[in-house]
């Protein structure tokens, strides 16, 4: 479920000549889709037309934001029991030996999500929990009126 078209990252794209960018679309869907998990009223509802979420009941929004990320940071046996399903066979051992390549995880991918908060707000128990499970991202509570020097060394 991540974002459906480019219009996020139309102003993103155009650097001066001679610069690089790298984007990590995921990276960037999760972030929007925690801020969304933490929006009320009209804002919320301003987001989730212009992410495209419209078509999905909130629940199963973050739900898919957590099956996607547990099946991007699966374990190396995980992948070979997924792949070898997915190519019809019960076990990584049954696959036969010219197709063995196939259940190779050709990827190493950690993911760090993290909520920092102004540490005079008190956030909702259910955001809290909400962002822990579909997210993996705790709270970090950061002084942002007083210490802004600071958060450029994190």
């Amino acid at each position: 479920m991540l974002i459906k078209d480019l219009s996020v990252y139309y102003n993103i794209i155009y650097l001066p000549a001679g610069q690089n960018i790298f984007m990590s679309p995921i990276s960037i869907s999760v972030a929007l889709a925690m801020t969304y998990l933490g929006a009320g009223g009209e804002t919320k509802a301003q987001m989730r037309q212009v992410l495209h979420f419209n078509d999905v009941e909130e629940n199963q929004l973050h739900q898919a934001f957590d099956d996607i990320r547990t099946a991007l940071s699966q374990s190396e046996e995980a992948y070979r029991r997924h792949m070898a399903a997915q190519l019809g066979y019960g076990d990584p051992n049954s696959v036969p030996e010219d197709l063995q390549d196939a259940l190779n995880k050709p990827y190493q991918l950690y993911m760090a999500n993290r909520l920092f908060g102004e540490q005079s707000y008190t956030f909702l128990a259910e955001f809290l929990t909400a962002g822990r499970t579909h997210y993996g991202a705790e709270l970090e509570e950061v002084d942002f009126r007083y210490r802004t020097n600071l958060l450029h060394f994190r």
